[in-house]
This record gives structure tokens, sequence and C-alpha cells, in this order.
């Protein structure tokens, strides 16, 4: 791949307690009646499934799923838009459902957009690069969307805002504010990817700030109402490199889901390029981290993973550069289930 194609690898290449609630958009949730006529699109397994629809002959990875649901909000970093140069933040919906008459869990692409996506991308997306989408609801109803943009040569992280209650109605007013720093997290290096603990109480990252490897980073947030308060606020927080998750080498891409945790990395022991690996939190503190294996990871690069849980099932999106694709990276699904210890 040429030119900025390259950079999210390198990356040089190119609150009281605040609580964290899923953004829901439910529909009609449960097994859909038997359909004789029913297309499956994307049927999940153990083996990664490309989620054809969503991919473009471009790179598309970086996915931000804010909540596990029937209809799913994905919002996902591509090239597309430049023709494979800059990356913006793209955005879509997809249905998942499970069809107990063939035992299929079947993943579609909806021709739709989240509802947020029509303010919010336009406020975020610049002639740069956009990468790392994370989104959340605070507890006050205010809809948070965070991300990483490149500016004077390193990435630093930002958010955008929105209140739920301004959606919905026929008076909507429908405004989105930012974007801001997040400056308790940003230095004079790179930093991407933020990412919740399952308590809302710290934030993880990834950051070159003392190396000239990517390692992970955690900063406890101070106990507020709102967690936007102290985003801008660089005197109340400590930013502690964690030790388990880091290694010597590139470790980025934190995505936290209850008490498991995975990330890419380029560590040694691997399969090739960069693998996906997870770690779970054991008496508060993250397990030595474990490969996902040959069933996930290839002699190529994997990218970014997100988990989420859809009934019984535990599922994880990520991107890939494997060959089999749309071009470049494209975004897969797998169960992981089985494959963690």
């Amino acid at each position: 791949m040429a030119l900025k194609i390259l950079r999210p690898i390198t990356e040089t290449m190119k609150l009281r307690k605040l609580i964290i609630i899923p953004v829901i958009s439910i529909f009609l949730y449960g097994c859909p009646q038997p359909n004789n006529d029913f297309k499956y699109q994307v049927i999940l397994s153990d083996k990664p499934a490309n989620l054809d629809q969503l991919n473009s002959v471009f790179d598309d990875y970086n996915i931000d799923l804010p909540y596990s649901a029937q209809r799913l909000d994905i919002y996902f970093s591509s090239n597309r838009n430049s023709n494979g140069y800059d990356f913006d933040i793209n955005a879509q919906c997809m249905d998942i459902s499970f069809h107990e008459e063939d035992n299929i869990l079947n993943l579609h692409i909806a021709n739709d957009y989240p509802h947020y996506s029509y303010e919010l991308l336009p406020l975020i997306n610049t002639d740069k690069n956009e990468y790392g989408p994370y989104s959340f609801t605070t507890k006050n109803s205010k809809f948070v969307f965070m991300y990483a943009t490149e500016e004077n040569d390193v990435f630093n992280i930002k958010y955008v805002y929105t209140y739920t209650s301004d959606w919905g109605h026929y008076d909507s007013e429908q405004t989105t504010y930012g974007p801001y720093n997040v400056a308790i997290l940003n230095s004079d290096k790179n930093d991407y990817y933020p990412t919740f603990n399952s308590n809302s109480d710290a934030v993880y990252f990834c950051s070159d700030r003392d190396d000239k490897s990517f390692n992970i980073y955690k900063v406890q947030i101070p106990s507020v109402n709102d967690v936007t308060s102290v985003f801008e606020n660089t005197g109340e927080v400590v930013i502690a490199k964690d030790t388990i998750l880091s290694s010597l080498y590139d470790d980025k891409c934190p995505s936290i889901n209850n008490n498991l945790l995975v990330f890419t990395s380029n560590r040694e022991g691997g399969y090739g390029g960069f693998d996906l690996l997870y770690s779970q939190l054991v008496e508060n503190s993250w397990t030595t981290p474990v490969n996902f294996g040959s069933k996930i990871n290839s002699e190529y690069d994997e990218y970014r993973p997100v988990t989420f849980r859809f009934l019984d099932y535990d599922l994880m999106i990520f991107s890939s550069n494997r060959p089999g694709g749309k071009g470049g990276f494209d975004l897969y699904c797998v169960k992981i289930e089985d494959l963690i210890e």
C-alpha cells in the first residue's frame, strides 16, 4: 500500500461516580419468526467472516460499537472518501439476529445511518487522519464521542457531545458541541484509542510518549457527575503505563468490555505483523495477555478489535489486510467465546 495507507500500522506510519450507560436502540429484541424467503448476509461462526457490505476497496477499520442490541450503530475509520489517502470516521447501522430454525447467527448491514452521525461526522472529520472512535452515554444523557485526529504530525484525542434529549422529537435541536481536546490524555507525542473500564472510573489508551514503541496507559478518573468536566483538567490525574499489558513492542488499540480487554500488538511469538491479544480482569488486575491464536490471527495484520455480546454469544469485530477481502483492510466479525481460556 502507498502513502498514508500504511500509517495506522506504524502510526507514525501515518462519578459522585460517573456511570457510563450503553447507548440503547433496540428493535424487536429476540428471534425472528421463520421466513423461507429470508436470505442470510453474513453468517457468524468461530471463523472470521468478512463484513462485505460494510467494506470497500480501500482501508476500513477502527470501529466502535457503543452498545449491544439487535440494531447496532457502528463507527469506523476508512480512507474511501479520499480514494486511499486520509482517513475519516464513517458510520453505518447493522442488524444482528439469531435464527433458531437454522441455528444461524446472522449479521446484516442495514441501509441506514446512526441519527447522531449527520451532525457528528462533519464536525470531527478533517483533511487529516481521524482514528479510534469510542462513544458512550453518561448518566445525565450526554452522548460523548471520542476519537483521535492528526495535528502537527502527532495524534491528539478529542471529543464532541450531544444530549440524547435533543433528538427524536418534532422540535429536536439536534446540536452537537465541539470538538474539544481531552487534555488529561494528550501529550506532545501520539495519543489515541481511548476506552473506559467496566467501572467507568479509568480510561485506557495507547501512546508512544515514553518510548519509540507504543504502550498502553491508564488514567484514573476522579469521582464526578460528568466525565467531560475533567477531560480538560490535567492537574488531578496520574497517567501510568500498564506494565502487564505493555511490552517492548507496539501495543495498541485497547478496548474493554466488562472484564475482557482486547488489543493489537506486534510483539514476538505472534503469527506475523500485528496480532490480536486478550487479557482478563482478575482480582482488580489484568492477566498476562494471551494471543487469540491462528483461528483469528494470520501472517498479515489484525487491528483494532472491539468485543460485544449478543444473547449468549461473545463476538468481536476487527480489521485485517489478509487476502480475500475487498482490498486494503477489511472489517471482520467472529465468535470468541470458545477462544477465551
